[in-house]
């Protein structure tokens, strides 16, 4: 287990499989509301945690991250190197809980490394990374 410092931008539950993805994307024009995916990525973000470096793009990206909860496809929460504006107001408007974590790559490469499973700590201030194990014997 390790605890990664994070900002809490939108306050709410935090936790679950991570969907991550390695470059900053655009909410408009790479995400697809009614389907809850990344194009270019293989499955859906739905109900799982989000983790992006930041964001790029149009205004119009607040209005696909409200149509995400509209299509019940939004993930869980959404964790950034960097919180924006644009992706501020989007999750404030969809009540979708946004983190902003103080060492990001450090975090993504933990991860990977552990196949960890992420739960946001408010008690301990801080996004727990916790290993996975495999359920088969």
């Amino acid at each position: 287990m390790k605890i990664f410092k994070v900002k809490e931008i939108v306050s709410g539950e935090c936790f679950g499989e991570p969907f991550m993805v390695d470059h900053k994307i655009s909410f408009f024009g790479e995400v697809d509301p009614s389907k809850g995916i990344i194009r270019g990525y293989d499955g859906s973000f739905k109900d799982k945690v989000l983790i992006i470096p930041g964001t790029r793009g149009s205004t119009v990206g607040s209005y696909i991250i409200y149509a995400l909860k509209e299509y019940d496809t939004a993930p869980k929460c959404i964790i950034v190197g960097e919180a924006e504006p644009i992706l501020i107001v989007g999750c404030i408007l969809s009540n979708i809980p946004l983190l902003e974590v103080i060492n990001f790559n450090d975090l993504i490469n933990y991860i990977r490394s552990s196949n960890g499973y992420v739960i946001y700590r408010r008690d301990l201030g801080g996004l727990v990374v916790e290993e996975r194990y495999s359920n088969s014997y």
